[in-house]
């Protein structure tokens, strides 16, 4: 790991010291699995007004094809289909890949609510013990860092290929709950209410995290880039800006401070306390 950075920084500071900075004509960021998916919204924004400070030219632009979250970050390799992802952070994706170490999220990438069906409400707002967690089903995407993590702690979680296949699973009652970014939440209750999915009301699920841009370790002039861009948006409060226009509204109605939290450790994060 050490030999890995150390060749990204001596790479790093060859491009610092050259004359001029080479800049992208075109920055491919992963395609949103389906014109209902807003995920993203919020990051592409972000991607682009970070390179509109640090290098105007550019252009930003989805890939081709629709990638998985772990497939997307194989296709930042020299020839691949993206050149930019944006995911949670973990020791091995720091070892693989070159991250750019702003938290675009402020850290709320780590803070999960319940979708739930509506006649399960009653059912959580009972919920006591950690054994009685146990004994729940929930579902998440195979490839997510939350899958691993949530069964590390003795939950059942049923993985699923793609996202869209999660919320099947509730309406046919083969799980108990989908725990969901509460950046992300407000847009799939929507869009599934009339089939009598719900946002969980009393719970929160909370552990550190950061979710950072990442590209190839091949290409660090990109991060250096986004890097530059990112820290003007922070001085200038464009980032805060940025958020707040996105998620304000969405979280104040989640009422997070009134929930009850379950706090989860999380292995898989790098110790850098002070970017949480």
């Amino acid at each position: 790991m050490q030999v890995t950075m150390l060749r990204v920084l001596i790479t790093i500071i060859w491009w610092l010291c050259s004359p001029v900075l080479a800049a992208p004509a075109v920055v491919r960021y992963p395609q949103p699995q389906n014109a209902q998916d807003h995920r993203s919204d919020y990051a592409i924004a972000l991607l682009a007004a970070a390179l509109s400070r640090s290098s105007p030219q550019t252009q930003v632009q989805p890939s081709r094809h629709i990638f998985s979250r772990s497939r997307a970050l194989e296709e930042l390799a020299p020839g691949g289909g993206v050149d930019v992802v944006w995911t949670l952070t973990s020791v091995d994706r720091e070892q693989k890949y070159l991250p750019v170490r702003i938290p675009i999220y402020f850290g709320y990438g780590g803070y999960r609510v319940l979708l739930i069906h509506q006649q399960q409400a009653s059912r959580f707002a009972a919920l006591r013990t950690g054994a009685q967690w146990r004994e729940l089903r929930f579902a998440q995407v195979h490839d997510w860092l939350d899958t691993g993590l949530l069964r590390q702690h003795g939950w059942q979680v049923q993985g699923v290929s793609q996202y869209a296949n999660l919320f099947p699973l509730l309406l046919k009652n083969r799980v108990d709950a989908v725990p969901r970014g509460v950046l992300e939440v407000s847009d799939e209750a929507a869009q599934w209410q009339a089939d009598g999915l719900i946002i969980e009301s009393q719970w929160l699920l909370k552990y550190p995290s950061a979710e950072y841009f990442f590209v190839s370790q091949q290409n660090p002039q990109l991060a250096l880039l986004l890097q530059q861009g990112l820290q003007q948006m922070q001085q200038d409060g464009s980032l805060q800006r940025l958020f707040d226009q996105h998620f304000a509204a969405k979280l104040k109605a989640l009422d997070l401070p009134k929930r009850r939290v379950i706090a989860i450790q999380n292995p898989y994060l790098p110790v850098r306390p002070h970017n949480l």
